[in-house]
C-alpha cells in the first residue's frame, strides 16, 4: 500500500482535530437529527395518506383559461 504524502497526512490530522466532537456535542447532534427525521417521516406519511379532492367545473375552467 502506498504511503500518503506528508502534506496529506498533516491535512488529515488537522481536519480530524477540527471536526472531532465531544460526547455532549454528539448527544446534541443526535437529538437534532432525531427531531428532523421525525418531522420528515411524519410529513411523508401525512402526504402519503392525503386524498386528492376532485376539481369543480369552475376550477377546471380557470386552469384551462390562457
Amino acid at each position: 500500500m502506498k504511503k500518503r504524502p506528508v502534506i496529506l497526512e498533516e491535512l488529515w490530522i488537522w481536519l480530524r482535530g477540527r471536526f472531532t466532537l465531544t460526547g455532549e456535542e454528539k448527544v446534541w447532534l443526535l437529538l437534532i437529527l432525531i427531531i428532523c427525521w421525525t418531522g420528515l417521516v411524519g410529513r411523508y406519511f401525512y402526504l402519503k395518506n392525503q386524498q386528492p379532492k376532485p376539481l369543480t367545473p369552475q376550477q377546471i375552467e380557470e386552469l384551462l383559461r390562457p
